[in-house]
């Protein structure tokens, strides 16, 4: 699990999975602790890791966070619940940094 956010509009979090060897995503929709339905979400770009979920846009709707420790990039990919949308290349970090450092 790598995020908690409301993907299907409900006002209840749901559960953001991703699996490293494959890449594939998946939203489970959620009410309270109990799991309701789950959707598949795209696969990520290779090169890239998804690290987090949050609304980049301000639709109200949670997108995706990537990150490429290869060449330290971010990226923000834009969805309608678990469709994507569009995306955009983030800031790169400072040399020398990743986004597990504090």
């Amino acid at each position: 699990m790598v995020g908690v956010a409301d993907f299907d509009g409900d006002n209840k979090p749901d559960y953001l999975l991703y699996s490293a060897s494959t890449r594939q995503t998946v939203i489970w929709s959620l009410s309270g602790p109990t799991f309701v339905a789950g959707a598949f979400g795209p696969t990520i770009a290779s090169g890239y890791t998804l690290i987090g979920a949050a609304d980049f846009n301000t639709d109200g709707k949670p997108d995706y966070v990537l990150y490429s420790s290869a060449v330290q990039r971010t990226a923000v990919w834009y969805f309608d619940n678990n469709a994507f949308t569009s995306g955009a290349n983030g800031p790169t970090l400072p040399a020398g940094r990743s986004l597990t450092q504090r």
